[in-house]
């Protein structure tokens, strides 16, 4: 990184330092056979005669100056080791620390002005090509110039009232020392400016320069630099070194120089008294007579008769002053450079060389975690050659046989703890990723789709091991939508989305491109090489390290390496019993046995089965696989025609069975196969308990750490429960929501929300239905089982948060309830006069959160029907926010240039009729559907004194109270869409029972004279940011034309009674 920029014109001084050099290499190789004793009396010796040669040395401040800036860095820092430095060190060997900037430079041949008035500052100027130019947590010094120099600099191009100049971003801010520059043993080198080419340096008689430039008349110039310590010990800053250009022009420009220190920001350290050295101390002090160039390598302890040090993390600031002015002239500094050495506080501030110290060994455990996508529990040579000890039959026997096809991945399970009952709580690829993550349920973390990405904020393992100084990395596949961030991973290689098996785009985890890979590297193996030079690099650093690798495999469309390509083509898949009962809510579903297809499956496995063996050979080759923790676990499992199904979702055991092991040499005792239930979910915690990292209380799974020690918990769990909602990615999708329980005795209870026809009973174990072909759930044989199982639903779906009444609010005009329910579920209030005969009143989407559910237990007397107001609009996103009016249909989603779009709905609310109470009311409203694949919720800005527009935008919200969400997923994306190539209008109207109506009945019991004239305004906006698209709702608006698709508030009344009946509630999950 170091470019040469000034040669050695003063041939007369270089005998000189041959001479010295030679003269260090015999004493080097005397002294490194001499006991402590006698080295202490040679050291006395020494130090009396460099007393001596410093006059000497002094006339060697040129030369010093000029190789701080060339190649020849180790010769410097040598004769600096023996010779200037040892003058105020207390150890010949100290290890002497050069940073500057070689030049200020230009990119035009003979253009010197290097920012001040320079409108298109040059990308070469002072520019460091690595600005992070160290090993990940090895920073030990920084330069910086300009604004990030002190609190005076100016943060722009150097120009302001008084000149302060540049801005350090622009100007190589980050000039480091780092151990990664010293790996070689060389005894240092100086970070610095990219690319100083002839003729513009010192040879172009100093045409590259900072220049100083006077434009006002106050005759003085500003220029802010400083020096920051990073690492653990004491810097003693011992010399500054420049060239100072005076008089560049005799006339006008300056010719006084002064270089002082700034207090703030930072400390430097008087050694003798302990005390920081005063601010505007002057460092050097010169007055030009003639226009000239001086060469200074300044002694600061020289200044002060003491050693200066900055502490550990403090900063050093400095100041250059150009004055004495006769006009408009400017002056230049060539070069910039510090040199001192490092001192240990804890032995009597002995030199010390951070870069040589040893760092400690790593004595965490690494973690990684290997992700295939899709991969069935049964897709191993390992379990084929069991299935029939599991009263299975084998369907790809020649996985195993006649030779064994995944060598890599089944070591994970004959030399680590295989557990054969794991499973997935929801089959999916993005909400069981999320999961996996988290430690929660799709419906906590609220990723249940897979076109939601993963908030940023959200807590994961890896951001917890984040904290605590593990360095995290993701390789390949990451799968939350097209989600560019990688949050909580310090590092990755991924792809957005699906990605392709081959020609793929990765990135980094800011979301910035890396490369591309060619139509002939294969993704996974390209995923694979970013996680080996991973683990090398935090190994060589000493760093506890955790990453992920997520495999593409086997996900469709399957493409296998050209290694495994020709496998199995003469293979077929065994026979088993359930190929043919399709499951109750998909009677003609016919897929997943295409023969190709199931080949490439499979051949897929075997391709990443050798990538698995290349990250078990390096951590045998760096010798650390016995403090590294291997996890193996897919997202979900995979049909292949069982149940007539070729995807996932479905709550068989194809679908929800993962293959899961965990090879941990430290901890455990034997390699073991263990049948107690595990979860996905249970991953985070068993991440962090393996790192001794705390387990959040909010993580809803359990550490399999006791199983891993040979631990066989008393208190396990002995059921679990599991689920799929409605996924608008396939809004037709063969699989329907479900909410289900699988208990460790093989019973599942399978609850549909759409059809409780469809719901199933099976016995899954060995000995009974492995195969899920009989469904008992409406036999009385098995009615005990059902019940047992669906108390056991009840309860959990209360514990985890799925479905409970958190309050209830009841009063003579109705009353409410307050519920929590899982993202995306679906529930139904039900009502019944005698809790014998029950009545559907609405079903809602839950959204992870409480919300409100309207209470109506009178049949309404009266109605009365207000059309929307002309006032109605849409808020467009901007910049800046828009309101726009006159439309006959209002966006609700986003509209390409524009944006975000809310609806906004506007009606003069009436009064109430006399001796009557509000029992419910409904927005109704007519809409079509444009390719949105996310919901719309309702929500009120209020109720307001007139029609004027409310400029409250849902993705900016001002915390205003009176903004309240009214009901979850009012338009869903079921809702309108395409028939026929045309978009169909859908009249669509909000839940009697949704919060509308306890919204209302409030306003009107808080103004019981209340006699119209305000104004209710509902605003209809999508559940999420959707970006700039062009997906959205389209809603009829008080203009249209159509009377027929105008929006109406629809208010409905009963007659105020002193005894109301009494009316029951419930709560249920699902639809039916």
């Amino acid at each position: 990184m170091i470019r040469k920029t000034a040669r050695n014109r003063r041939s007369g001084y270089s005998q000189l330092l041959c001479d010295a050099l030679l003269i260090h290499s015999h004493l080097r190789k005397a002294l490194c056979s001499c006991s402590e004793q006698r080295l202490q009396v040679i050291y006395d010796a020494i130090s009396c005669t460099l007393c001596l040669l410093n006059v000497f040395l002094r006339t060697l401040d040129f030369i010093i100056l000029k190789m701080i800036l060339s190649k020849d860095t180790n010769k410097f820092i040598t004769l600096l080791t023996f010779g200037l430095h040892t003058i105020i060190s207390t150890n010949i060997y100290a290890q002497v620390h050069v940073i500057g900037w070689q030049t200020f430079e230009n990119a035009t041949p003979g253009n010197n002005n290097s920012g001040i008035n320079d409108t298109s500052p040059d990308t070469n100027s002072t520019y460091d090509a690595t600005p992070n130019g160290s090993i990940e947590g090895s920073l030990y010094l920084t330069g910086s110039i300009g604004a990030n120099a002190s609190n005076f600099g100016y943060d722009g191009m150097g120009q302001d009232a008084r000149n302060e100049f540049l801005n350090g971003t622009t100007f190589g801010n980050d000039l480091l020392i780092t151990d990664y520059t010293l790996a070689d043993g060389s005894p240092g080198q100086r970070i610095g400016p990219y690319l100083n080419p002839y003729p513009n340096g010192e040879e172009n008689d100093g045409a590259s320069s900072w220049k100083f430039s006077q434009t006002n008349g106050d005759f003085q110039l500003y220029g802010d630099f400083s020096i920051t310590n990073h690492s653990d010990y004491h810097f003693r800053l011992e010399y500054v070194h420049f060239d100072a250009r005076g008089m560049v022009n005799t006339t006008y420009s300056p010719r006084t120089l002064t270089l002082k220190y700034l207090a703030t920001p930072g400390e430097l350290i008087n050694a003798s008294t302990g005390t920081e050295v005063s601010d505007q101390r002057v460092f050097y002090s010169n007055t030009w007579s003639a226009r000239g160039v001086e060469h200074v390598s300044q002694s600061l302890a020289a200044v002060v008769n003491s050693a200066l040090r900055i502490p550990p993390g403090e900063k050093a600031s400095f100041r250059f002053v150009w004055s004495d002015a006769a006009g408009n002239g400017h002056a230049q500094i060539d070069n910039l450079a510090f040199s001192g050495t490092f001192l240990d506080a804890d032995n009597n501030y002995a030199a010390i060389d951070p870069t040589a110290v040893e760092p400690p060994a790593n004595q965490n455990t690494n973690i990684i975690v290997l992700i295939p996508d899709d991969q069935r529990w049964d897709a191993t040579s390992f379990m084929q050659a069991r299935m029939g000890s599991l009263g299975r039959t084998a369907r790809f026997p020649w996985l195993a046989t006649p030779s064994n096809q995944t060598p890599n991945i089944d070591r994970l399970s004959n030399e680590g703890t295989h557990f054969d009952n794991a499973f997935s709580v929801y089959s999916l690829c993005s909400p069981a990723r999320a999961t996996m993550l988290t430690g929660q349920h799709a419906h906590t973390h609220g990723i249940t789709n897979n076109d939601t990405e993963l908030p940023l904020d959200t807590v994961t393992y890896a951001s917890l091991l984040q904290d605590a100084g593990y360095t995290t990395g993701y390789f390949g596949k990451w799968h939350m939508a097209t989600q560019a961030a990688r949050p909580g991973f310090t590092e990755a290689a991924t792809y957005h989305g699906q990605g392709t098996y081959y020609s793929t785009a990765f990135y980094d985890e800011a979301g910035n491109g890396l490369f591309n890979t060619s139509a002939s590297d294969w993704v996974d193996d390209i995923s694979t090489r970013e996680a080996l030079s991973f683990i090398s690099a935090q190994n060589s650093a000493n760093n506890p390290f955790m990453l992920v690798l997520g495999f593409k495999t086997p996900h469709s469309p399957r493409d296998p390496p050209n290694r495994s390509a020709d496998l199995f083509s003469n293979n077929s898949p065994t026979s088993v019993p359930n190929l043919n009962t399709p499951p109750p809510f998909a009677p003609n579903a016919n897929s997943g046995t295409e023969l190709a297809d199931l080949r490439n499956y499979m051949r897929t496995v075997v391709g990443i089965d050798q990538n698995v063996g290349q990250i078990l050979d390096l951590l045998d080759s760096l010798n650390i696989a016995d403090n590294t923790a291997v996890i193996f676990i897919s997202d979900q499992g995979y049909f292949r025609g069982e149940h007539r199904l070729g995807d996932k979702r479905a709550a068989y055991e194809e679908s929800i069975r993962i293959p899961f092991m965990i090879r941990y040499p430290a901890l455990q005792n034997s390699a073991a196969v263990i049948s107690k239930i595990a979860l996905n979910l249970d991953l985070a915690p068993t991440i962090l308990d393996i790192a001794g990292v705390d387990i959040p209380d909010t993580m809803q799974g359990k550490s399999l750490l006791p199983f891993i020690s040979g631990q066989n918990p008393s208190d396990w769990r002995s059921s679990f429960l599991f689920s799929y909602n409605h996924d608008p990615e396939f809004p037709v999708a063969t699989v329907r929501p479900y909410l289900a329980i699988r208990h460790e005795d093989g019973s599942k209870l399978v609850n549909y929300a759409e059809d409780s026809s469809w719901n199933e009973l099976y016995e899954t174990d060995t000995d009974d239905d492995p195969y899920e072909i009989s469904n008992q759930y409406s036999s009385t044989e098995h009615s005990s089982i059902r019940e047992n199982l669906e108390s056991l639903l009840a309860k959990k779906t209360k514990e985890l948060g799925f479905l409970k009444v958190s309050s209830s609010n009841i009063k003579q005009s109705g009353g409410s309830l307050t519920i929590q329910s899982g993202n995306s579920s679906h529930f139904k209030l039900e009502q019944s006069s005698d809790m014998n005969s029950w009545t559907g009143v609405g079903v809602f989407e839950g959204n992870g959160e409480t919300q409100t559910l309207s209470l109506i237990h009178t049949d309404p007397s009266s109605s009365v029907t207000v059309v929307g107001d002309s006032a109605d609009y849409t808020l467009t996103e901007g910049p800046p926010l828009e309101i726009v009016t006159g439309l006959d249909a209002l966006n609700s989603g986003a509209f390409s240039p524009g944006g975000g779009c809310d609806a906004v709905f506007n009606f003069a609310l009436p009064a109430l009729p006399a001796n009557q109470q509000l029992a419910k009311a409904q927005l109704e409203v007519s809409t079509k559907r444009q390719y949105a694949m996310w919901d719309s919720d309702l929500w009120t800005l209020g109720i307001r004194d007139n029609s004027n527009p409310v400029l409250e935008f849902s993705e900016s919200p001002s915390g205003d109270p009176q903004v309240i969400k009214l009901q979850d997923a009012f338009l869903t994306d079921l809702d309108g869409g395409i028939v026929d190539g045309s978009f169909i209008v859908t009249r669509v109207s909000s839940s009697p029972a949704s919060a509308l109506t306890q919204y209302l009945q409030d306003y009107y019991d808080d103004n019981p004279s209340y006699s119209g004239g305000k104004f209710l305004f509902l605003r209809v906006n999508p559940s999420l940011d959707v970006g700039v698209n062009n997906q959205r709702y389209m809603i009829y608006s008080a203009q249209t034309s159509d009377s027929a698709l105008r929006p109406q508030l629809k208010l409905y009344y009963k007659t105020e009674s002193v005894n109301p009946d009494r009316t029951f509630y419930r709560v249920r999950s699902g639809k039916d």
